[in-house]
């Protein structure tokens, strides 16, 4: 018999199963590890994998921050022109009150047998604590006020004189009330020389007037004033027309006339 060759198909078989059972008895596995991959693809769905989601980029999160910006609520941003720039001052306003206060042709003449008034307005602006008239001890905001304006009122040509009148707003009737009950107690204690409170009839409100006599004092000449309230709801008006005594109006009542001007502005 012929002996098998390195080649023949026999010993090739047996080396092959002698590497095989070599293999699976050994214990000692040589083989070496891979590194696990850096990134899996997501779980299947219907047999196809999905790709990784693209990590947003900087151009994406700005988009995204402004879309968040825009959904801010209307209400929850600063309103336009609250914020003033340093310096500005907002545009003057009229007050209300100044609709109640006379003009210059309304002020009652102080010329004798003239109907022509010939005064002319001075100055219009916040109550100060210059006083009206000789009894008044205070400001009508220091007595409860919560806003007052005054104009003051100068006479034409060589007369010797002047006007001023106020209009307050108290918070409610009842604070006018009260502060129209210390201008009456005002003219009871007043230092100056002062006729009777009289009633005047208006057609809003109630009105009253009183004439004050001022003593000369040294340089200064004897005057003669007319004063005059009215009261409406929550407003009260002081006005005092006053001049020497030889410029002051004997036949009429200028403070009579300047109530009832003044109440009609109420009506």
């Amino acid at each position: 018999m012929p002996r098998p060759t390195l080649t023949s198909p026999l010993l090739l078989t047996l080396a092959a199963l002698a590497l095989v059972a070599s293999g699976c008895g050994s214990t000692d596995d040589t083989r070496p590890l891979t590194a696990a991959p850096a990134h899996r693809p997501h779980a299947a769905q219907n047999g196809h994998q999905r790709p990784a989601p693209a990590t947003p980029t900087a151009s994406a999160h700005r988009s995204a921050a402004a879309k968040t910006k825009a959904k801010v609520p209307a209400a929850a941003q600063a309103p336009a022109g609250r914020h003033r720039v340093a310096g500005s001052h907002p545009a003057a306003r009229t007050s209300p009150l100044e609709d109640h206060l006379l003009t210059a042709a309304q002020v009652p003449a102080l010329a004798r047998g003239t109907e022509r008034s010939g005064w002319t307005v001075g100055a219009t602006g916040p109550e100060d604590s210059v006083s009206v008239g000789a009894c008044q001890k205070t400001s009508l905001e220091t007595i409860g006020a919560v806003i007052a304006v005054r104009r003051t009122f100068t006479p034409a040509g060589d007369a010797r004189g002047r006007a001023i009148q106020v209009v307050a707003r108290f918070a409610d009737r009842k604070s006018a009330w009260r502060a129209h009950e210390v201008l009456r107690s005002w003219h009871e204690d007043c230092a100056a020389e002062v006729g009777p409170l009289r009633a005047v009839e208006v057609g809003a409100g109630t009105g009253e007037n009183y004439r004050v006599h001022y003593a000369a004092t040294g340089l200064t000449r004897a005057r003669l004033a007319a004063f005059g309230i009215v009261a409406h709801g929550a407003y009260l008006s002081v006005v005092e027309i006053k001049a020497v005594r030889r410029d002051f109006p004997a036949d009429r009542a200028p403070a009579r006339v300047a109530v009832r001007r003044i109440s009609r502005s109420f009506a």
